[in-house]
């Protein structure tokens, strides 16, 4: 009976031992942070011990293997921060925080911690979500197209199309997408009508989240859009500025009569020329018999002194 009990402390003792030993970081815990474009996020982590170094990369996925490359935070080497002190990390005994101020898109994804305590260390992951700025889209109509313009948003988000019967008319559009700030993507849907609006609403709608179902929606009214349109185009004492094509024509006009002016004044010039060469040539075939009859008067002179 003593045998076993003291069989029974030496058991107890070493479950005591193993569960406080392999208890250095059991309290630890990294959160997962959801935030909204352009806000300050915060990654904290925190331990039973304290945290005496701390290691973050920047992954593309937590589950995605070999895909955690650059390392914004290694206090081994005196690296507090990165990207010129956007990111930082705080660290205060047994609690970290990474700072990510003004957030990107390009920040989403997982970062994987290496912590180090004097008993010890451990790593893990832990995941950045960063929700779209939901931007309300604006409508455009130009008499035959209908465009829909959502400006910044991630690259998942979609545009949809329908009529005010609740229609798909998605198949109807082409989108095209342009690089914008921090990552970002601006999108333009062109719904093709011709050659006007044929339903009695068009409603644009940008979805920023499939699972959830987040979006938000524009629609346009027909026959207001056609009766803008008609008012904006026959309003009469409206300029509207002219293109460059437009003022060939005007330039090439007035370039004619510029060189038919310059052409009118040489051939003036040249009359006026040739009127004085013809006047001089008559006065010379005036001149010319008289300064003969003078010779000959010149010469019968001495003839009848003798």
């Amino acid at each position: 009976m003593g045998s076993l009990q003291k069989t029974a402390v030496c058991l107890l003792f070493l479950s005591v031992f193993f569960s406080a030993s392999n208890s250095t970081f059991a309290t630890f815990n990294c959160n997962a942070v959801k935030i909204e474009y352009k806000k300050t996020a915060v990654i904290s982590c925190i331990g039973n011990m304290k945290i005496t170094n701390m290691v973050v990369k920047r992954c593309e996925r937590c589950n995605k293997q070999n895909s955690c490359l650059e390392t914004i935070i290694n206090t081994w080497r005196g690296n507090y921060s990165s990207e010129k002190g956007r990111i930082r990390l705080v660290l205060q005994h047994n609690v970290s925080e990474v700072h990510i101020q003004e957030v990107k898109a390009t920040d989403q994804g997982g970062y994987k911690w290496h912590l180090y305590s004097d008993n010890g260390e451990r790593d893990g992951c832990t995941n950045l979500e960063i929700t779209d700025p939901e931007i309300e889209p604006s409508l455009i109509w130009n008499g035959r197209k209908l465009a829909c313009l959502s400006p910044i948003g991630h690259r998942q988000r979609q545009v949809h199309w329908f009529d005010g019967h609740g229609n798909n008319l998605t198949g109807n559009a082409s989108l095209v997408s342009e690089e914008a700030e921090g990552g970002l993507t601006s999108l333009t849907s062109t719904l093709h009508e011709k050659p006007y609006l044929t339903a009695s609403e068009y409603c644009c709608t940008v979805l920023y989240d499939v699972h959830t179902k987040r979006n938000k929606t524009k629609c346009l009214s027909a026959h207001k859009a056609v009766a803008d349109y008609l008012h904006f185009t026959s309003t009469s004492d409206q300029e509207i500025p002219k293109t460059m094509k437009e003022h060939i024509p005007i330039i090439l006009v007035l370039l004619v009569l510029v060189l038919c002016c310059f052409a009118a004044v040489l051939y003036y010039r040249h009359r006026q020329r040739a009127t004085a060469k013809g006047n001089f040539a008559d006065l010379l075939r005036t001149l010319l018999p008289l300064l003969r009859q003078n010779e000959k008067a010149k010469e019968n002179a001495p003839n009848q002194e003798v």
